[in-house]
């Protein structure tokens, strides 16, 4: 029995190692070191991850400070084939069981534990997906149910996208991905419709002054100045624009954040590397820079760069942390 629960311990060992960079994992109360079992396999389609996990009971947990450790711009969405879940998103619980799609942003935080359990996963880039903005920042924790038609339809592409995930020709991958990700946004639109703040014509102003500003997001002058100059909008018209999202400062602030956090995973091994990516997304100084980042992600850039540096989250070209940070 003692070698069996040192096996077991092993496993988990192992496993928390392998899932790092998604979820830091503990296993639930209990006798769970008499058999401990957790599997996953993943296929590369080029801007998409599709695979399958399998694991005994545990508790899930996605930290600001793992988030600015290992700083992906990615959905996960999980089929569950057995078992259940329950998420804790700031203080809401919300369940999902066999049947049911369950999307996880992986820049936001989450808590959750789960019963045995048995999922199709796909990870995707927050790109790919036909989505306005308001609804992107509204998705994380969405579960389309399997017994409604569109969950069941959401459902029933990733199982088969697994199915032929294997023998997928390496051409067509990316194609295929894409048009995942434009079925997913199909089947995810209705559920995160809520009555529109500002009228139509405006929400496809904001999705292209959004793009405006990923484009320019490293020039220090990007202010509301600029994009009511850019579009001519008055002032007042633009903060309405931007208050279902908490305000255009603040999206400003969070792409610079979400871009140079992504910047800070790729590389830092170079000489001033830090203070070279603060000054690549538009921050006025180093210290402006790390007070923003520690304040968005709880962790200071240079701690985030030497988590990401440490074997459990970067083993080698074919972790799981390499394979989220290269999609695309």
């Amino acid at each position: 029995m003692g070698s069996e629960g040192d096996h077991a311990r092993q496993r988990f060992g192992n496993w928390r190692e392998t899932i790092a960079p998604i979820f830091d994992v503990r296993p639930l109360a209990g006798d769970w070191d008499a058999g401990f079992h957790a599997e996953l396999d993943r296929h590369h389609l080029s801007t998409a991850l599709v695979g399958q996990v399998s694991t005994s009971a545990q508790h899930y947990e996605r930290s600001e400070s793992l988030i600015g450790a290992v700083g992906v711009d990615h959905l996960l969405i999980q089929r569950y084939e057995a078992g259940h879940t329950t998420l804790d998103l700031d203080g809401e619980e919300v369940h999902a069981g066999p049947g049911d799609v369950v999307i996880f942003d992986l820049s936001r935080p989450v808590r959750s534990h789960a019963s045995d359990m048995r999922a199709v996963n796909l990870v995707l880039p927050r790109s790919l997906l036909a989505l306005d903005v308001g609804s992107l920042d509204r998705v994380h924790g969405t579960v389309l149910f399997g017994a409604s038609p569109l969950g069941s339809l959401a459902g029933d592409h990733l199982r088969s996208l697994l199915k032929a995930a294997p023998t997928l020709e390496a051409t067509a991958a990316p194609d295929i991905a894409k048009a995942s990700a434009q079925l997913l946004s199909a089947c995810l639109s209705p559920a995160l419709m809520r009555e529109s703040e500002a009228p139509a014509t405006l929400t496809a102003t904001m999705v292209i002054i959004c793009r405006f500003i990923d484009r320019r997001i490293g020039d220090p002058a990007l202010d509301t100045r600029m994009l009511c100059s850019a579009f001519g909008l008055s002032r007042s018209a633009l903060y309405r624009l931007f208050a279902p999202i908490g305000g255009v400062s603040d999206y400003i602030r969070q792409r610079r954040l979400a871009r140079a956090r992504l910047a800070l995973n790729a590389s830092t091994r170079g000489r001033g590397g830090i203070g070279k990516i603060a000054r690549q997304f538009g921050f006025s100084s180093d210290d402006a820079f790390s007070r923003a980042f520690k304040a968005q992600f709880g962790i200071a850039p240079r701690d985030a760069a030497h988590l990401r540096l440490s074997p459990s989250l970067d083993v080698d070209d074919g972790s799981l942390a390499n394979w989220l940070r290269h999609l695309g």
